[in-house]
């Protein structure tokens, strides 16, 4: 990875960590010390943090960008999640066997956190809060894994594809326009879907006032409406 840049990370960062399940709201002085070790490191598109099988020598808190969350097995590719800050990545491989049970792969830009695994799990030993605070983050994530599973079970492609778009906006009401993070393939694999089907599903979403535009830009008249349609229990 000669194109990565990495720094040790400062007091800058610590400001960075403030929204992560992890480390939100703990005293600098207990930053600095679990954190000595640990690296900022800006990735360009396509760097592996890790891969399936790999021993879980560090974890990983994405502070910006993107990183796809991948699982292959007999040539076939099955996209996870893609995590964006403040999400933590492989932490979990520390607690089972020691080796991550997937990939992780950068998409167009990302910087991370990068922490090493021992001097952290030493820290572990002697401070119990800190343990509840991994144990926190992992039920986090489970979390956001139960509602994926969810999502895919009871809603309509045309519904996952609704919620992803208003999440993409912080505006509540009113019309939006937002764009695609990244691209559209991969959108649609992280929704459970093919691009297809995305395709298919954006131009259902047009009698609910959504327009694609060029550019992966999408219009959303009405906000309130979008959201209404997300729970509805409609045959689309």
């Amino acid at each position: 990875m000669t194109s990565t840049r990495i720094a040790p990370f400062g007091r800058d960062g610590l400001l960075e960590l403030a929204l992560t399940p992890l480390f939100g709201g703990m005293a600098e002085q207990d930053l600095h010390s679990l954190l000595a070790t640990a690296q900022t490191e800006a990735h360009p598109d396509g760097d592996i943090l890790f891969a399936r099988g790999d021993a879980a020598s560090r974890f990983f808190v994405v502070l910006d960008g993107h990183v796809e969350l991948f699982v292959e097995e007999g040539g076939r590719k099955s996209v996870l999640e893609v995590a964006k800050r403040p999400s933590v990545l492989g932490e979990a491989a520390l607690f089972i066997d020691g080796k991550h049970p997937n990939s992780a792969r950068v998409v167009g830009y990302a910087k991370v956190l990068s922490v090493p695994a021992a001097p952290f799990l030493a820290g572990l030993d002697d401070r119990f809060d800190l343990a509840l605070r991994m144990l926190r983050s992992l039920s986090v994530r489970l979390r956001g894994l139960v509602g994926q599973i969810s999502e895919l079970k009871l809603k309509s492609t045309a519904q996952r594809v609704a919620g992803f778009l208003l999440g993409l906006t912080t505006k509540t009401e009113g019309p939006a326009v937002v764009r695609f993070p990244y691209d559209k393939r991969l959108a649609a694999e992280a929704l459970g879907m093919t691009a297809e089907s995305l395709s298919r599903a954006l131009v259902r979403l047009a009698a609910v006032g959504v327009e694609s535009r060029a550019d992966n830009v999408v219009a959303i008249a009405d906000i309130e409406a979008l959201r209404a349609f997300c729970i509805e229990e409609v045959g689309l």
